[in-house]
């Protein structure tokens, strides 16, 4: 599914960790983003330079707030364990829905992918998408995100333990 043509953006950044994996596996051009947090930008940046690459693109961002780029063109946005608070599921939901219906298409033509799924399924995947991870740390609540996800006319696929593929609906 990466490859150098598709545009991600990852959403709760952390260390940089799967930002600078990404970038140095696959050569994407890759933009981190997490919490208006000064050290957290100023970590990921330590992170990038200690792994030999120039400093990543980042975006301080808390989820609800207007985004700070109008017109977002990033093809994928890939996120990783960040339904840890309950009370921020409406917020992110505002986040992701803003991202995926405000798309627009860089300059690359990216096209359709597919992503396999746990039964090796190939799962269509096109433009923008919202590819999420994550471990089970909370009961039954993780229902509540992904219903205001389907609330705000966005399509849910659970393509195996824990990964989902959210998408705009057709």
């Amino acid at each position: 599914m990466c490859c150098s043509s598709i545009v991600p953006l990852i959403l709760l950044s952390g260390t940089g960790a799967l930002a600078i994996f990404l970038r140095k596996t696959f050569g994407v051009d890759i933009t981190t983003s997490d919490y208006d947090d000064e050290e957290i930008e100023e970590n990921i940046a330590y992170n990038c330079r200690a792994n030999n690459l120039d400093v990543l693109p980042h975006i301080r961002h808390t989820w609800g707030d207007p985004f700070p780029v109008s017109r977002p063109d990033w093809d994928i946005v890939i996120a990783s364990d960040i339904l840890l608070y309950v009370k921020q599921y409406e917020n992110l939901v505002k986040t992701v829905s803003f991202l995926l219906k405000e798309y627009e298409q860089n300059g690359q033509k990216s096209g359709c992918a597919t992503i396999t799924d746990k039964s090796g399924t190939q799962v269509p995947a096109k433009p923008p998408m919202f590819l999420m991870s994550w471990r089970r740390r909370i009961g039954k609540d993780q229902s509540l995100f992904f219903t205001g996800c389907e609330n705000a006319g966005l399509e849910v696929q659970h393509l195996g333990d824990l990964v989902y593929l959210i998408n705009n609906k057709s």
